[in-house]
């Protein structure tokens, strides 16, 4: 027997041929500019494909930077237990003052961020 197709499932052929249609138009026009303009290609193609990897690096370095700065605000390293405590938020500069401070004076890290209210 033969099968049966539903409206749903011709639609969604239908759909797939035009898209498929569209993306080797795309692909033959591509080729064809690649045909027509290769001086230009070999001319300019190294100096833009420089541009791009230098741009991909200096964006994933400073990725990189801003990830490694949010973990230092957002974590204090105890070294009495070997552990980094959780922040709710980035101290401000007279709270990091303070926290030093007691923390020089023996108290325990755990407390002294608990008294803040900053454990998160």
């Amino acid at each position: 027997m033969a099968k049966v197709y539903t409206m749903g499932e011709l639609e969604r052929a239908r759909k797939k041929a035009q898209i498929r249609e569209w993306v080797q138009d795309k692909k033959d026009k591509a080729t064809n500019w690649c045909y027509a303009h290769k001086n230009e290609i070999l001319t300019y193609g190294p100096v833009v494909v420089s541009g791009i990897a230098a741009g991909a690096k200096m964006l994933s370095k400073h990725t990189a930077q801003a990830k490694e700065q949010d973990l230092k605000d957002l974590y204090v390293y105890s070294h009495r237990t070997g552990h980094y405590i959780k922040l709710r938020r980035k101290l401000k500069t007279s709270e990091w003052a303070e926290f030093d401070r007691r923390k020089r004076a023996g108290e325990n890290e755990y407390d002294i961020l608990a008294d803040m209210k900053v454990l998160g």
